[in-house]
Order: C-alpha cells, then sequence, then structure tokens
C-alpha cells in the first residue's frame, strides 16, 4: 500500500532529489509531454506579447525546479528563486556551480531552446541563466512577509510553478497564501503561474503525495479576489490517458495576469 506523506516532509527527508525529476520531468517519462512540453509551448506563445520584461523577476517553486525561469531569461535582469524546502535549495546551489552531482535539466532545457528557436546551445543557455541568478531564497507562502526575515523589493514579474495547491491543503489557505506571495510583485506587474486543475494526488516511487483540489472557476475566482486582471488563460488537456494512478491531475492551465491593486 502507498504512503502517504506530506510533500515537505519527504522533500526534507528524502536522500535521492532525483526521483520526482526521473518521474516528471525527463523526456523519456510518460508525463513529460503534459507537464513540459505542453507547458513550456504555452508559456513561450505568452511571452511573444513583449510586455513580460523588466529588471527582476522572482520565480517560486515547490521543489528545485529553477528550469521554469528558463524561457524568460532574456527579459529579465536578474532572477531571483525561491522555494519552501532547505534540501531543495542546496540543489539550486549545486546546480548554480555545476557540481558533478547537480540536478540535470537537460533534457527540459534543450526541448525550451528548440521550442524558442533559440541559435545558442543547451549549455550556452544555462549559462545564461546560471548568471542571471541574483538570490536564492527559503519560502514560506503562509507568511505575510514569504521570504521572512529577508525584505525583499517587489518584482516586475512573478512565476508560481506547482506551487500553492502543492503546499497547502484547503481553499481558504490557498487564498491566502496566493495574497502572501503576490507581495512579491509590483503592482502592474505580470504573474504567470502554471499548475495541476483537478488534481487531488500524485505518486513518488511508492509515497502518495495529496494535492490542493481545484478547478477553473475556483483559481479565476481566487486570482481576482487577490487583485489581480487575467490576461490569458491557457488550459494544457491531459495526453497521458493511462496511469491516473500515478497522477489524477484532469490538466494543466498557465495563465498571465497583471496585478491590478494590492489587497
Amino acid at each position: 500500500m502507498a504512503a502517504t506523506m506530506d510533500l515537505k516532509e519527504f522533500l526534507e527527508k528524502c536522500s535521492d532529489t532525483q526521483k520526482i525529476r526521473e518521474a516528471y520531468f525527463i523526456p523519456t517519462s510518460s508525463y513529460f509531454e503534459d507537464i513540459a512540453t505542453g507547458v513550456f509551448s504555452h508559456f513561450i506563445k505568452i511571452l511573444s506579447s513583449g510586455d513580460i520584461k523588466g529588471d527582476t523577476v522572482n520565480g517560486l517553486s515547490f521543489g528545485p525546479y529553477i528550469f521554469y525561469t528558463l524561457p524568460v531569461c532574456e527579459y529579465f535582469k536578474k532572477i531571483n528563486f525561491a522555494c519552501p524546502i532547505d534540501r531543495s535549495i542546496q540543489e539550486v546551489h549545486k546546480w548554480l556551480k555545476n557540481e558533478s552531482d547537480a540536478l540535470d535539466w537537460s533534457g527540459i532545457g534543450k526541448m525550451v531552446g528548440e521550442l524558442q528557436g533559440c541559435g545558442e546551445s543547451w549549455i550556452e543557455k544555462q549559462q545564461i541563466l546560471q548568471r542571471k541568478v541574483n538570490q536564492v531564497f527559503i519560502c514560506d507562502v503562509m507568511s505575510s512577509n514569504p521570504l521572512s526575515p529577508i525584505i525583499q523589493p517587489p518584482a516586475d514579474c512573478l512565476i508560481l510553478a506547482h506551487c500553492l495547491e502543492n503546499l497547502v491543503r484547503d481553499k481558504k489557505s490557498f487564498c491566502k497564501a496566493l495574497k502572501n506571495v503576490s507581495t512579491l510583485l509590483k503592482t502592474k506587474g505580470n504573474l504567470i503561474m502554471i499548475a495541476a486543475l483537478e488534481a487531488t494526488f500524485f505518486m513518488v516511487g511508492d509515497v502518495k503525495f495529496p494535492l490542493l483540489c481545484m478547478d477553473e472557476d475556483f483559481l479565476r475566482d481566487a486570482l481576482i479576489r487577490a487583485g489581480y486582471a487575467i490576461k490569458e488563460f491557457h488550459i494544457i488537456h491531459r495526453k497521458q490517458k493511462s496511469l491516473y494512478y500515478l497522477a489524477d491531475y484532469k490538466c494543466f492551465v498557465i495563465l498571465k495576469a497583471c496585478k491590478e491593486r494590492e489587497v
């Protein structure tokens, strides 16, 4: 029987942080087309509008998934990244230093490069991203200052990638967390959010992680209540039609929203 464990507990205790990467984020994964190719193709289309640019972007994820900032690295001078797990922070630092046992994101990197039509190789693209990473933070999405005790000026863009639905267990907490992390974004700045919809769990090995089950209507309402105007909302329907016992998401969403006001 699969063991149910809190995601934070697993990531803090797990001695092999490759497990989630191998299950979901490499080209041979059954879920790669949904999670990576489908999401990033829409991500790049969102960037084509030309209004997502500026000095600083803040990226948040539930793990060491800094590659979600890869498509925007050419549009910003500085990139900050945050996640809630000490071990994940260590993994990001290892990747920044090109340590031999760092997580290998070349599969996603090459795919993003192909979608963007970049002339650079993955190595060159990786080096650009590494140079632009300004700071790496531990964060707590349930704190009114998610980067406490650090006071960080709000950024021009905020990326939330598989973040809040992984870290909260009810819709009230989701709305509170969204309000909290929105303090990291300037008014009139752009939010890019990537999330699973109508999902209740995902598996890594024999460990089952609960997810907050939310639908499109709830997410749209939560964003509006948090002071956002939704500009683009793209649904990526599940193409992986089997293996629902490993991850039961119905679809992913990638959206762009402008922060119209403080709440």
